[in-house]
């Protein structure tokens, strides 16, 4: 019989950070009336890094990463960051909200497929479960979108998003097995900004729209930056240390679902019965996917991937 326990504060960690990422979406939405996406994306990579850097200073010292090690970070910084965040800002304005939604609600089923087959995380009927039930509740909190604005270009790219999205996780959990999350964070969001200041710096013409610096944007940027972009990959890598690639990536679902909510919370748009069952879908994939209900019932197949212990 397996032990939860001890995977508990986990999912709560994991849920908590998608809720955060859910309610970013309403931020950016709101700060790319004051900033251009290309600029927006370096600016809060920037801030979050400056963030993190004196953190991992102060906790753990000055950290030079061995060749093996660096390898994998600059997985991360490449395609959960940077890649991802080019394509994330140019799907978006290419397609529909539905189809994005749709499409990033794919990242589960890309992430388990790819960890089963590349990093050798067990997969089983229960996370099959879970990503169906999901990708449900995504697709049911989504259906009364528009889709007059979507694009073949637009889908294909949002698909490229998807990707970068589940082939970080998997560097992720890579690179945590031999240095902390907290290095790890710090190192690729510093990589990742660096490399989307010089993109932005040859697309840009302006780098803000007026009334950028006002107190109201500034303070939402300055919480999406340190709070959901800085310490929301903190926590996430911490929960693909612990617990795989393929169980973190369950959470996701819950990323558009809270997003609707924050939506209606902050910008008092309407509710109605879809979405909260929408977000009883999701729970219940989530609940199935990680052993929480059913664990009893469900066939976990043959584990060969050993648990990691916290890098201290």
């Amino acid at each position: 019989m397996r032990s939860l326990p001890s995977n508990n504060f986990t999912f709560a960690l994991l849920l908590f950070v998608v809720l955060l990422w859910g309610i970013n979406v309403v931020m950016l939405k709101y700060l790319t009336g004051f900033f251009p996406p290309l600029a927006l994306a370096p600016i809060r990579l920037s801030l979050a890094t400056a963030l993190l850097f004196p953190v991992v200073l102060y906790k753990q010292g000055f950290v030079i990463p061995t060749a093996a090690s660096f390898l994998p970070i600059l997985g991360v910084a490449t395609f959960s960051i940077y890649l991802h965040q080019i394509s994330l800002s140019w799907g978006i304005s290419q397609t529909s909200s539905t189809h994005a939604s749709l499409i990033l609600g794919l990242n589960p089923l890309l992430t388990t497929v790819l960890a089963s087959s590349l990093m050798k995380e067990r997969f089983s009927a229960a996370k099959a479960l879970g990503i169906l039930l999901g990708f449900s509740g995504v697709a049911l909190v989504v259906s009364g979108g528009n889709t007059d604005a979507s694009t073949l270009s637009g889908d294909a790219v949002m698909l490229v998003a998807t990707i970068t999205f589940a082939l970080g996780s998997l560097f992720v959990k890579k690179s945590t097995a031999t240095l902390s999350p907290l290095i790890v964070t710090a190192y690729s969001h510093g990589l990742a900004s660096f490399g989307l200041l010089v993109t932005g710096g040859l697309v840009n013409t302006d780098w803000h729209y007026p009334g950028a610096f006002e107190p109201l944007p500034i303070l939402v940027l300055l919480f999406s930056s340190f709070v959901n972009t800085a310490l929301g990959a903190l926590w996430w890598n911490t929960g693909i240390q612990q617990v795989g690639a393929a169980t973190a990536s369950l959470f996701l679902n819950a990323t558009p679902v809270f997003g609707v909510f924050a939506a209606a919370l902050f910008l008092g748009e309407s509710l109605n019965w879809s979405h909260f069952a929408a977000l009883l879908l999701v729970i219940t994939g989530v609940s199935f996917g990680t052993g929480l209900i059913g664990a009893k019932r469900w066939p976990e197949g043959k584990k060969v991937e050993k648990k990691l212990s916290p890098i201290r």
